[in-house]
């Protein structure tokens, strides 16, 4: 089983630099324009946000030295980026050490990061980058859960050392009104054994089981990193966290053991 060796989280502001190159934001604007014309969301206009490939480069940096070369990258997100057109998997193996096999997990709301857990522990590999990452523009109107903030979470896991991810499970086809069973059931099966584990539930879950036991809440405004921001600022102990995509049905739990030595908990902020 893959184990967690260390994590970090990042805050960006202001917009991706790609957006200072005129040709690259009046080729992304029209390129926007012609996919919602259809559905009727409006002009593209103020083209705004941050470019995926230069976030997850930032993490990437602080999070994977040289010497522990990567086996495998799995980038996780929900909405696009202002950069549609790029291969972005693929260029962050051209830029974290060990170029490693990359996928990209989206069109899964919030389970994409769970997703990404799943194929990191059944891969087979030494070393395993999940990179979850989410930007707060859009230049049209959507029925989307736009964020708040760009924000980015890298976590690097590895087999046979470190702390351990003890279960990832994830329900499909959930309808709100059966949340509280489920959840009850996936989060008793998961902290079995485990005393003291602390349950982090994102804002969406925690709002779909309203009697749910004294867990810790994710503010809201973060649907993709909000509980993968609160592990990386974890400090130890074992950490089940829960996310709930209201839209898509998809109902997920992951329990991480986080120790001091594995994970970074500052708040970085970063302009473009």
């Amino acid at each position: 089983m893959m184990r967690l060796v260390r994590a970090g989280r990042r805050g960006f502001t202001g917009d991706a630099a790609v957006l200072a190159d005129d040709d690259h934001r009046a080729q992304v604007t029209e390129y926007l324009a012609d996919l919602v014309r259809p559905f009727g969301a409006g002009p593209v206009t103020d083209l705004s946000g941050q470019s995926y490939g230069e976030m997850a480069k930032a993490l990437v940096a602080e999070v994977v030295p040289a010497t522990e070369p990567v086996d495998l990258l799995v980038l996780a997100f929900s909405i696009h980026d202002v950069w549609p057109g790029r291969a972005t998997a693929t260029y962050l193996s051209h830029v974290c050490p060990g170029t490693p096999m990359s996928f990209a997990i989206c069109d899964q709301g919030s389970a994409s990061p769970f997703t990404g857990l799943r194929v990191i522990g059944d891969y087979g590999v030494r070393r395993a980058l999940l990179v979850v990452v989410e930007q707060a523009a859009l230049p049209y109107r959507s029925a989307a859960a736009t964020p708040l903030a760009h924000r980015g979470v890298a976590m690097l896991y590895e087999e046979g050392a470190g702390t351990r991810v003890t279960g990832v499970r994830q329900y499909p086809d959930v309808e709100p009104g059966a949340v509280p069973e489920v959840a009850r059931l996936g989060v008793a099966e998961l902290s079995a054994g485990r005393p003291g584990t602390r349950v982090v539930l994102s804002d969406s879950l925690a709002a779909a089981w309203p009697d749910r036991p004294d867990h810790t809440r994710a503010p809201a405004g973060q649907p993709t990193t909000g509980v993968w921001w609160h592990l990386a600022g974890a400090r130890e102990g074992a950490v089940l966290v829960g996310d709930y995509d209201r839209e898509l049905r998809y109902l997920c739990f992951a329990v991480v053991a986080a120790a001091p030595s594995c994970v970074d908990g500052q708040d970085r902020s970063a302009g473009a």
